[in-house]
């Protein structure tokens, strides 16, 4: 197995990673379980101190059924020599980063509160467990703790996340800058709290509809609002020198929470100036360019690449831009300084080309950087790269009991469609699944302006642990394609991407690797959608049909936008845009409903929802079974108590994940 001592000198070939256990020589590998792809990672995170001098990784260890945390903290000049640790203790951690040279900030979830009572609400007559996120300041033996806002007893009694920090404040030692809900006010406040003692004072008091801001050198510059539901956003200015905030951007959040045309990705060195990534007019992709607050107006293209959508920025400590982010099949970046691009590739290349490589913190030198490395067959390592020795080391798996043999591979492929255009599809076969055409389960993304890509997804390789292809199709009107790609889905809900996912199908039976009387379909939110959707187009096409969180009349989901968003909303007016205005297209809008269509669905159904959705109306899966039971059709659904549209708990996951493989594997 590759240790922290694990070396590859970049230009030579990776070493492969053994295997998690010991196993029969010549035996083929197994599949995981679900209990294995869902269990915690044993390295969680890790970060580079301010002066680029030690690395701290946040680990766990399971001895005598207790899991304890520690932080193993390395000289970044001799990685290879024995770390010093930092015992955390029987916490369950998350992330860890420098508050300074000399202490680190632990982020840590509790489950239980000091007299063992647990943490969470009632929902009428049910109590929902929700934990609670703290951050713990300790010094590098793990000594001298203590909790952020340690001072501010009300509101730690009462915020369930007391975690989110907004600026290091690199040039003051003893302090961070850190947002908490006040229960006081009823919004959230902007803090600065003392990493020695945990004491906080409040530097700024949002309204009621802020989520969070932005900084430079300390000071808020930026606020960010949204509406209840979270599908509007507002962006408020306040350049150096004023006091008053200003209203810059009103616009609808997509599916990431981002707004579409006013994505703030990063500070610069400049006063008031940020990098936003931005469709440009007469551009088909989002750039990533300066604008400034204080004029109102956007400034110089940092990073643009044809055909493809800018997603984040990369900045260092010094807030100089290091590269924009971007997906091609795989992650990739626009960099500033050309030498280091040359460094990336090769750091690919080392590590054959089928990894996702994501900055992940960097030394202000530019010598050393840490990297996040995932991939479909690679649930996460951290690694480490020396530009002047052009060498790359290991330092973390997250998940040594997942070696890339137990994983199923994911290849991307390329298909035509009917009406001769290409799109991308992924494609994860099962290990020992070569040879002969195997069962499929086809996995339409959700939004449906965002894509899939090649990386590990625990949802993916549940399915394939089954012996299960997995097919994932970019159809017409995904995002990260461009403004045109997206807009070919427009008003085509049931139709032209219908269209694409049943191509790809078929590109993958004709190529005799999927059983076509084995096919099953399954997806999320859009996705859901189009299950249901491909069930009524092609009846004899699937045995299984899974839709969580799925639309199902859009005629009534656009009536839920109107009433919750508001008729002059621009998220009701996307909605329009891409599923059809109720007032010209009622007609399409109806028979683009799978549950007006239920009787000529044939393939037993499965909605999964959560009861306390609000960005798809429940209503929209119970409308769905009230129409299939009327029809006389096999369906069966579960209501989520307490749950949302996304975030869900772990356990929640692993319910909806094995009801899943067990609805799908009776019928395929």
């Amino acid at each position: 197995m590759l240790t922290r001592r694990s070396m590859i000198a970049v230009g030579a070939a990776a070493p492969a990673l053994a295997p998690a256990a010991v196993r029969a020589e010549g035996a083929p590998p197994t599949p995981p379980s679900l209990d294995e792809l869902l269990k915690a990672p044993y390295v969680h995170d890790a970060a580079i101190s301010p002066d680029g001098e030690q690395l701290a990784i946040l680990r766990t260890q399971v001895k005598d059924g207790k899991t304890s945390a520690y932080v193993a903290i390395s000289r970044m000049d001799d990685l290879s020599a024995q770390p010093s640790v930092a015992f955390i203790g029987e916490q369950d951690v998350r992330r860890v980063e420098w508050a300074n040279n000399e202490r680190l900030l632990i982020w840590i979830t509790f489950y239980r509160d000091d007299k063992n009572i647990p943490y969470g609400l009632w929902f009428y007559d049910t109590f929902v467990p929700i934990p609670v996120r703290r951050v713990i300041s300790v010094d590098l033996k793990g000594q001298d703790s203590v909790i952020m806002f340690a001072g501010v007893k009300s509101l730690l009694k009462r915020g369930f996340d007391a975690s989110r920090v907004v600026d290091y404040l690199k040039d003051d030692q003893r302090a961070i800058l850190m947002q908490a809900w006040n229960d006081s006010r009823g919004s959230y406040g902007l803090y600065k709290v003392d990493v020695y003692t945990g004491a906080a004072t409040l530097l700024e008091q949002g309204v009621s509809a802020t989520d969070s801001w932005l900084t430079q050198g300390g000071v808020p510059m930026l606020r960010m609002d949204s509406n209840s539901r979270g599908t509007i956003g507002w962006v408020y200015g306040r350049a150096p020198g004023e006091k008053d905030w200003k209203l810059i951007r009103k616009s609808r959040l997509n599916e990431l929470k981002k707004l579409h045309d006013f994505d703030v990705v990063g500070p610069t060195q400049k006063a008031g100036v940020f990098l936003v990534c931005q469709r440009m007019e007469g551009k088909d992709t989002s750039v990533i360019r300066t604008y400034d607050i204080a004029r109102l107006e956007f400034g110089e293209v940092v990073a643009e690449r044809p055909g493809r959508d800018f997603e984040s920025a990369f900045v260092d400590e010094n807030l100089r831009l290091v590269g924009g982010a971007f997906w091609d099949d795989r992650l990739n970046y626009h960099f500033t300084d050309p030498s280091l691009a040359a460094h990336f590739k090769a750091i690919n290349r080392a590590l054959k080309d089928n990894c996702n490589v994501q900055l992940y913190d960097i030394d202000l030198d530019h010598k050393r950087i840490l990297l996040k490395v995932t991939g479909p067959q690679e649930p996460g390592s951290f690694q480490v790269y020396d530009r002047e020795r052009r060498a790359l080391e290991y330092v973390g798996l997250s998940k040594p009991w997942l070696p890339p043999q137990r994983l199923a591979a994911t290849e991307a492929i390329r298909v035509k469609t009917r009406d001769g255009a290409e799109i991308t599809s992924y494609l994860t076969t099962p290990i020992n699944g070569a040879g002969g055409q195997l069962p499929m389960v086809v996995m339409p993304h959700g939004g449906p302006e965002i894509r899939d890509y090649l990386d590990y997804d625990v949802t993916v390789q549940a399915l394939a642990a089954r012996g299960w292809l997995v097919l994932q199709p970019n159809f017409r009107g995904s995002g990260g394609y461009g403004k045109a790609f997206a807009e070919l889905g427009k008003r085509q809900w049931a139709d032209r991407m219908q269209d694409d996912v049943e191509d790809a199908v078929a590109h993958v039976v004709a190529c005799g690797k999927a059983d076509p009387a084995r096919l099953a379909i399954f997806g999320a939110s859009y996705g859901g959608y189009a299950a249901l959707m491909g069930a009524v187009r092609k009846p004899g096409m699937y045995k299984a049909v899974v839709s969580v969180a799925g639309d199902a009349d859009l005629i009534e989901s656009l009536a839920f936008s109107r009433r919750e968003d508001g008729a002059d909303s621009p998220a009701y007016a996307y909605w329009c845009g891409s599923m059809g205005d109720p007032a010209k297209d009622a007609d399409l809008l109806a028979r683009a409903s799978p549950a007006r269509r239920a009787a000529e669905i044939t393939a037993p159904v499965l909605l999964i929802h959560g009861a306390e959705d609000t960005i798809v109306d429940p209503k929209q899966s119970r409308l769905m079974a009230k129409a299939l039971k009327a029809a006389g059709k096999t369906c069966e659904l579960v209501e989520l108590k307490g749950e949302g549209h996304r975030n869900w708990s772990d356990d929640t996951w692993k319910t909806v994940l094995t009801k899943v493989t067990d609805f799908i594997g009776t019928r395929i």
